[in-house]
């Protein structure tokens, strides 16, 4: 088994991938392609891609590929376009929890013209394409509807040699462990249905719920006490609760014993939180500003949850940069 090696990914990055599975050969017969899915690479060995589950994060970690061949690379090749990346980035964050479309993506495999019919649904490639279009980067001729092989032979794409790596046995066992993103994921659909019930509009996103709260004080305080009491507020406590070893340095040394493995989880902590909390303070900022236009109890809520965040993150700096100094 193999991952995708993190020191050769960029944030951008796009990862086809394909599998052995019934789905994925389906797929790769109906659109023509020699890979099913599409995935976006935002650094901090994060990705985000839209599969059956809508929008969604992930970690890097967990993307198992079964041979060498069962994964590509594309990057953009011009260099003078790299900056512009921040805003694909961007627009990938605010479409998490967007629902997935199936009839959306069939349309993908006979129609290259058409306006999109479900504008605020996702499938994976669009939201690829879609998210560099948003950057000022045409990947295909449509966004709204195409498929991997057009990614794959985008002309504003190249293809990164060698960036898979052999997962070792721990690698392999906490890419099939139980998935706390999962859980979250869970969470973010269930918010996302109460926003729907309570305002009768097509709520897709966290965003999108900003735009609600704003409009409609009278949500406000129900909407607020939905989430408050979602589990949306403890989701760091879970993590800590079942991966105590990335917020504690004895714990973390005894978890993964081989000091190798200890050495790069450690610096991997130690030198990806600060952008980690850069993301999140801009965040803060933005609520800041919001709630200062528009006083309201779901923007408090919201600030004091991303500023526990940034706490979070400096706790996995500290205890990292213990190990580091204990190595």
């Amino acid at each position: 088994m193999y991952l995708l090696d993190k020191d050769k990914l960029e944030l951008g990055d796009i990862i086809l991938i394909r599998s052995e599975s019934r789905i994925s050969q389906l797929v790769r017969r109906l659109t023509g392609s020699q890979f099913s899915h599409a995935i976006l690479y935002v650094s901090v060995s994060s990705i985000i891609d839209s599969d059956g589950y809508g929008v969604q994060s992930n970690n890097l970690q967990r993307l198992l590929i079964e041979k060498e061949d069962d994964a590509v690379v594309l990057r953009v090749k011009d260099e003078r376009k790299k900056d512009l990346i921040v805003k694909a980035e961007y627009f990938a964050r605010q479409k998490i929890g967007t629902e997935y479309s199936t009839d959306e993506a069939k349309i993908a495999t006979i129609s290259k013209e058409l306006e999109a019919k479900e504008p605020n649904r996702q499938f994976c490639t669009r939201f690829i394409a879609q998210a560099y279009e948003n950057a000022g980067i045409m990947l295909v001729e449509n966004s709204a509807y195409c498929v991997p092989e057009e990614l794959l032979k985008s002309e504003e794409l190249i293809i990164i040699e060698n960036p898979l790596r052999k997962a070792s046995a721990k690698e392999i066992e906490f890419a099939n462990s139980e998935n706390p993103l999962a859980k979250q994921r869970e969470i973010h659909n269930n918010i996302f249905k109460k926003a729907r019930e309570l305002s009768g509009q097509d709520i897709q996103t966290f965003e999108q719920i900003n735009e609600l709260i704003i409009q409609r004080l009278e949500v406000d305080v129900e909407l607020t006490k939905f989430v408050s009491e979602s589990g949306y507020l403890t989701m760091m406590e879970d993590d800590i609760e079942k991966n105590p070893w990335h917020y504690n340095a004895e714990k973390m040394i005894a978890y993964y014993k081989n000091p190798e493995i200890i050495v790069d989880t450690a610096i991997f902590f130690a030198s990806t939180e600060e952008k980690s909390r850069e993301r999140l303070n801009m965040t803060i900022y933005s609520l800041v500003q919001l709630n200062k236009l528009y006083p309201r109890e779901y923007f408090k809520m919201e600030i004091e949850l991303y500023r526990k965040l940034i706490d979070f993150s400096f706790k996995r700096q500290t205890e990292a940069l213990k190990v580091l100094k204990y190595y």
